[in-house]
């Protein structure tokens, strides 16, 4: 019974790792373009802290309404940056925070199938690692 359990989390471990390569591609690190402090009527929304969707929701509105009023949006300034540049922000930002979320979702199942795998695949996987790093450093 054991055998079959290690074999299930096996495979659900190598689910992890597959989600995990995609995670890859996906910004890690928030790299703005504004100064991250946007007052938008009369409230200060520092990116860094309130970034979210509804802020975002905001800012989509503002920008169709300036479409429909014919009004370039990267001319657009708000809080010294463009309205662009203030969407383009927060929608990087909550792609970080989604990564983040995601990598710490991924670690935490890991870590619990790891913990579920009998002691023998765990000595196993352990013996396994240890060789691959003798052959690294040959």
């Amino acid at each position: 019974m054991a055998q079959k359990n290690d074999e299930r989390i096996m495979q659900l471990k190598k689910t992890i790792e597959e989600k995990r390569q995609e995670l890859a591609s996906k910004p890690t690190r928030f790299n703005p373009i504004t100064n991250c402090l946007l007052v938008l009527d009369k409230v200060t929304y520092n990116l860094h802290i309130d970034s979210s969707e509804m802020l975002l929701i905001k800012l989509n509105a503002l920008l169709i309404s300036a479409k429909d009023l014919e009004i370039d949006t990267s001319t657009l300034m708000i809080s010294g940056s463009s309205l662009d540049d203030w969407i383009a922000d927060v929608k990087a930002n909550l792609e970080v925070q989604r990564y983040k979320a995601e990598k710490k979702k991924l670690d935490m199942l890991e870590k619990q199938l790891t913990a579920l795998l009998s002691d023998d695949k765990q000595t196993e996987l352990q013996i396994d690692s240890l060789e691959e790093l003798l052959k690294d450093s040959e």
